[in-house]
């Protein structure tokens, strides 16, 4: 575990310097400090590129990638110590960043495989974690030089892995891959840190967005700084970050701070339109490279977002009574062309991808996921089903929840009678107040950057509701997770802006911010608590996705260390099937066991699909063979242990 932290510590040092160098270089004509907080969405959108480049179309090993990571880390900070660019701006991003990763490590820490194996979406999490370890085993070309029983027989983990990796959208599996530094670490161990750090990269990406939208005043910098990066990092730790996670959306929660990046300099270019300035090249670099980051790492929000520009640079030039320079309309409209391309270049196996998810994101038979998925909207606690203030907290709790205050609805088991009555209605002044700031822009002044802001809001408020209008729940709630971040700075936006506070649409609005900031300040507090008495580490009771397989970790011990049997040549697993669906039990194994290069035989070989492996039948085990089961303790909890010797 040392070893796999030191790695990541690396892994985030290059990502900086990396992003620090490219924003220092095109940002070299201002002295714009607030660029700063580009720097690790840039560095870590350039690195994805090169990766997926590297290995998809050069078809290096990522043994060799990290090899070309350390020497950009190197040429990088060269480059910044020459120029003398290190300065306390970028300093203080890097520190948010490491800070904020620290913190957000200590869940995992406590709990160790049995927090972090997977959260609420197992089966998510395994298509993620096999294609990690088959990406940082091997190079494409060893997989395509052999035939399926050929790699099944080494393991099956390698093969489906492979496959993920060319049917799928694989550079956050293979960003994954090369923070794996360490080949005897624990696989789920470089996941969690890769996680974490991904999560945590998302706050200079929002704290820039807040920049770009807010334009404070130069007199209240350091008060607004504190309270802007204080709200950025509640978004990563809140509720909305905690909900992705915990769905176990890994490429979903990699490409938040690149597409958050490009949305603020997309406002910033289409302002610069708007005032008739000449655009500059170094916004136009910055969206064709973030936008080329943002595909390759998850196609289906980058779409959206694409969506949400057009919309909203079509709704202010309108407003503006202006129309935009058809040399600037033909450079705008190349941004997704050229991203596109890049894109392609590095991994043309993704427009298959794309034309499947295309077809399939709207499937009926997906969107039965959302009773599963989707059942936060109710509220933590539910509804007051069958009395009189049912159909209100219906609607109540889903305003609320989708606004970020998932954890604000009523308790309807605790409280009863008058008192749900008052505290329905409080609720319900709330989420009136939510529908007040979500109109209020459209009848009073609003800057540019903040209109578009509004207006890519709005847009995406109306897309996810007429998808609910249409029967696609599934589909509208992982809309609803892609525009989270510009949601959540919607409504942080009275708080940070120099507006005329005296003015009650303001006071308002401005106490809607502080409830919610006090909403996800709270789910972190429970979130340490939760972690602290709930030994399965399943994640929240109630109205949430954290028990896909319910009863799985409660009656399952997620803490097999392969150290114990490293000097074993091959491992035969009894059959596994008294566990509850043994079939993620048994894959937990198998991934572990492929990562120490362990030869395995199980008794009953089933991928978590259920499926029957038959090419594990093929499999010869020689020398010194162990044996592994599943035993339960005293408290009927199973865990593998390690029986005599065949």
């Amino acid at each position: 575990m040392i070893l796999d932290f030191i790695g990541a510590l690396f892994y985030i040092g290059i990502v900086y310097v990396v992003g620090q160098r490219t924003v220092k270089w095109l940002y070299k004509e201002e002295n714009d400090l607030s660029a700063d907080w580009l720097s690790f969405a840039v560095g870590f959108a350039e690195l994805t590129i090169v990766s997926t480049f590297l290995y998809f179309t050069c078809r290096m090993p990522v043994q060799t990638i990290r090899i070309v990571w350390l020497l950009l880390g190197g040429v990088s900070v060269i480059s910044l110590i020459k120029r003398k660019l290190f300065d306390r701006s970028g300093t203080a991003v890097l520190g948010c960043v490491a800070g904020l990763w620290l913190i957000m490590l200590l869940p995992g820490l406590a709990g160790g495989d049995q927090y972090y194996v997977y959260r609420g979406n197992c089966s998510d999490q395994q298509t993620y974690v096999e294609e990690t370890v088959a990406m940082s085993m091997h190079p494409i070309g060893w997989y395509e030089s052999r035939t399926e029983e050929q790699i099944g027989i080494i393991s099956d983990v390698l093969w489906r892995g492979y496959r993920w990796s060319v049917s799928d959208r694989p550079s956050a599996g293979l960003m994954i891959a090369v923070l794996r530094w360490n080949g005897a670490g624990e696989i789920y161990w470089v996941v969690y840190l890769f996680r974490m750090f991904v999560q945590a990269m998302i706050l200079p990406s929002l704290f820039y967005l807040f920049q770009t939208v807010a334009k404070q005043r130069p007199g209240k910098y350091r008060m607004w700084t504190a309270v802007g990066i204080v709200a950025a990092a509640l978004y990563c730790a809140g509720f909305w970050g905690q909900i992705q996670y915990d769905i176990d959306a890994v490429s979903q929660m990699s490409s938040i701070a690149v597409l958050t990046a490009l949305t603020a300099v997309f406002f910033q270019y289409m302002q610069r339109m708007a005032e008739g300035r000449e655009c500059g090249g170094k916004q136009y670099v910055l969206l064709v490279l973030l936008a080329s980051a943002g595909l390759a790492l998850y196609l289906e929000s980058a779409m959206l977002h694409g969506a949400l520009y057009l919309v909203s640079g079509l709704v202010l030039f309108i407003r503006e009574k202006k129309k935009p320079g058809w040399k600037q309309s033909i450079r705008t409209v190349f941004v997704p062309v050229l991203s596109l391309l890049i894109v392609i270049a590095a991994n043309y196996r993704i427009v298959g991808f794309l034309k499947g998810q295309i077809y399939s994101s709207v499937d009926d038979g997906r969107q039965a996921w959302a009773d599963y998925f989707n059942s936060w909207w109710l509220g933590r606690y539910g509804i007051d089903d069958g009395r009189i203030t049912g159909p209100v907290s219906r609607l109540v709790n889903c305003i609320l929840s989708v606004s970020g205050m998932y954890n604000m609805t009523v308790n309807y088991d605790r409280y009863y009678g008058v008192a749900a009555l008052v505290l329905t209605g409080l609720a319900a002044l709330t989420a009136c107040l939510v529908l007040f700031c979500l109109v209020r822009p459209a009848f009073e002044k609003t800057e540019r950057t903040a209109w578009m802001l509004w207006t890519s809001v709005l847009t995406g408020a109306v897309i996810v509701i007429g998808m609910c209008i249409g029967n696609k729940y599934w589909s509208a709630g992982k809309l609803l997770y892609y525009i989270s971040p510009y949601w959540y700075a919607f409504l942080c936006m009275p708080l940070l802006q120099a507006e005329n506070r005296r003015k009650l649409t303001t006071r308002l609005a401005v106490f809607l911010a502080v409830v919610m900031l006090f909403s996800n300040a709270k789910m972190v507090l429970e979130r340490a608590y939760d972690t602290k008495i709930n030994w399965a580490c399943s994640g929240y009771r109630g109205n949430y996705p954290s028990d896909m397989i319910p009863g799985l970790k409660h009656w399952a011990k997620f803490t097999f260390d392969t150290k114990e049997i490293e000097e074993a040549d091959g491992v035969i697993v009894r059959n596994l099937d008294m566990v509850s669906d043994h079939q993620f039990f048994l894959q937990y194994l198998k991934v572990k066991l492929t990562c120490a290069e362990i030869p395995f035989l199980p008794e009953n070989d089933i991928n978590y699909y259920g499926d029957k492996v038959e090419v594990s039948g093929k499999r010869s085990l020689q020398g010194n063979i162990l044996t592994l089961e599943a035993v339960a303790d005293e408290n009927g909890r199973y865990e593998i242990r390690q029986t005599a010797d065949q």
